[in-house]
């Protein structure tokens, strides 16, 4: 009989600790507007209060609320919505389930995986450690404050472990749905399904980054064939401007006054007349050289 008591006691023992632990998270700090939604009501949720397993929690515009359980935190940022679900037992597993905004996670340390954000996009499963992950319609992102995190695309089921100050992304939009890590130090490799690793995806950032080198110097390249024939043509307007008067040579390049003579040659001319008609970069000849001042593609250059 004894026995059986122990035995009835225990199993008690269990599911109250199981109860317990789905409901243990406390809304420990909280500022601004957040709501609970209880029986299809979204309700106010005052510092203090129990949260129930599965409930919809969702911050507003300005509001911010931090849960606790024992050493672990989960916080909420402005414009979140999230549901925390707990499951007891031997082996204990909390998973947020983030619906959009921005979640901060305090895990403890433990030897098992035990606590896991998913998104609609990916999944962060941790055995201890803090990281934010932040989600949008097209995407989520996943940041390492401090250990590692697993990051699980739900899509193409491929995965990658990231440490502190690294990050990784899946978006439909910035990574075509793939995942794309960033960060400081050696980035780890995305690894596939089959288990071979996926190096297109993690590579992504890199391409972006040769794509934007190469436009930029071929934008160089051409302000500066800009700037030379502007230069010369220039060049060439004080050459015919100080033949102007002879009315026998071509203008070229834009007006100019030269010492010679008071002609102006305008680019495009006709040098029967003397006198071009054309665009009218007008440039002073001092001692036979040109002052001119040039802008190209929104860039000031002065010659």
């Amino acid at each position: 009989m004894h026995a059986a008591l122990r035995h009835s006691l225990a199993v008690a023992f269990a599911l109250f600790s199981s109860a317990a632990l789905a409901d243990d998270w406390t809304a420990a700090k909280l500022r601004g507007p957040v709501l609970q939604l209880v029986d299809g009501q979204w309700q106010k949720l005052d510092r203090g209060m129990v949260v129930p397993d599965t409930r919809f929690i969702r911050t507003l515009g300005m509001g911010y609320v931090t849960f606790t359980r024992g050493g672990e935190t989960i916080d909420l940022g402005p414009d979140t919505q999230i549901q925390i679900f707990d499951k007891g037992g031997r082996k204990p597993f909390t998973t947020v389930q983030q619906s959009f905004g921005t979640v901060s996670i305090e895990a403890n340390v433990e030897n098992v995986q035990h606590f896991a954000v998913q998104t609609q996009y990916l999944a962060a499963v941790v055995k201890g450690t803090r990281f934010t992950v932040t989600s949008s319609k097209t995407g989520s992102k996943v940041e390492v404050h401090r250990g590692h995190v697993e990051v699980d695309d739900k899509g193409d089921k491929s995965h990658v472990v990231i440490s502190v100050g690294q990050s990784a992304t899946v978006d439909v939009k910035k990574t075509d749905g793939g995942i794309a890590v960033d960060g400081t130090g050696t980035l780890p490799t995305v690894v596939g399904a089959n288990g071979q690793p996926v190096s297109t995806v993690v590579n992504t950032v890199t391409s972006k980054v040769k794509t934007v080198t190469g436009k930029t110097t071929n934008a160089a390249s051409t302000v500066a064939n800009t700037v030379t024939n502007v230069a010369g043509s220039l060049t060439g307007g004080s050459n015919s401007g100080s033949n102007g008067a002879g009315g026998g040579n071509s203008g070229n390049g834009g007006s100019g006054s030269g010492n010679s003579g008071n002609g102006n040659g305008n680019g495009g001319g006709d040098g029967s007349n003397g006198h071009g008609n054309g665009s009218s970069g007008n440039s002073s000849g001092k001692d036979g050289g040109n002052i001119v001042s040039v802008s190209v593609g929104g860039i000031h250059i002065g010659l």
